[in-house]
């Protein structure tokens, strides 16, 4: 399997909307929402967005700021380490745990 690089959940805080739209143009983004203005004076607009590691410093310019808020790869690695191993039903007196799979078995009813 290739290495990938992660990807970081990021709040892109534009000077005005104007200049998010010309981002937003410039560089297409997965985003989290829609923008919206941040509290305080000014116009400053933000949106949270889905950036590879290495494009996330690209994106800072003149009136834009990036600011990291987490790793979402590394966060869903331990996310998919909750998860439980084995036959969850294997036992009917013990409680499964954690995210499963359903199987569906071949033949009658199944």
């Amino acid at each position: 399997m290739s290495e990938r690089e992660n990807i970081l959940h990021v709040r892109v805080t534009a000077a005005d909307a104007e200049t998010l739209r010309t981002l937003l143009r410039e560089e297409p983004l997965d985003v989290g929402g829609r923008p919206r203005e941040t509290p305080g004076p000014g116009n400053e607009m933000t949106i949270e967005a889905y950036v590879p590691r290495g494009r996330a410093g690209r994106l800072e310019r003149a009136g834009v700021s990036v600011d990291v808020l987490r790793d979402a790869t590394e966060t869903g690695r331990a996310r998919q380490a909750e998860v439980g191993h084995g036959d969850r039903f294997a036992d009917p007196d013990e409680v499964p745990y954690g995210l499963g799979k359903m199987v569906k078995e071949e033949g009658p009813g199944g």
